[in-house]
């Protein structure tokens, strides 16, 4: 079997699933989602499915499904949204690793610390809209389209298994509150 393969599966798809699961059962458990709907058209408009998600409406969500519908939903913003998480937590780490002190803290308490930290979070921002092109600079990569397929495909795989077992999960409710009943 082809080793960049093997690393993409480990590497990419099964993370993206482990990430998509998360947050379609959670998208389940608080709502957003039913199960006879499909995962694309959940966080749209039932009555106008053309109009976007309104901001009012990403601001009741939770802090990442809102921030997933701002990426774009679907796959291409569940990517975005985990490129932007591994961009920052890689940042924050770094600060942390590299910190010589209390000094160190004190000054990102400063106006041109704390405007770089704006800026950096925009580019972050574009970075993660671009995960395509980003990835290739963090894994050594001989055929991107292995990577992109074994993406997608732990991306369907991660939002069936979540609807799975919150179909399975509903089915057991029933059974479980009739043996208390009894």
């Amino acid at each position: 079997m082809n080793m960049d393969l093997i690393k993409a599966i480990f590497y990419a798809g099964l993370p993206v699933q482990i990430f998509t699961f998360l947050m379609v059962y959670y998208a389940y458990n608080k709502g957003y989602l039913t199960s006879d709907i499909n995962i694309r058209d959940a966080f749209t408009d039932k009555k106008n499915p053309d109009k976007k998600f309104s901001k009012a409406n990403k601001k009741s969500l939770l802090f990442l499904h809102s921030k997933w519908m701002t990426f774009g939903g679907g796959f291409y913003g569940l990517l975005a949204l985990l490129t932007f998480i591994y961009i920052e937590l890689d940042q924050t780490i770094q600060f942390l690793i590299h910190a010589t002190g209390w000094q160190s803290f004190l000054n990102l308490l400063t106006f041109d610390a704390i405007l770089g930290m704006i800026i950096e979070s925009f580019v972050n921002m574009l970075k993660a809209l671009l995960w395509f092109s980003y990835w290739p600079d963090v894994f050594d990569m001989e055929n991107v389209v292995i990577w992109f397929i074994a993406s997608y495909i732990g991306y369907r795989l991660g939002a069936n298994l979540a609807q799975r077992y919150v179909l399975y999960l509903e089915k057991k409710v029933p059974e479980n509150c009739a043996e208390e009943t009894d």
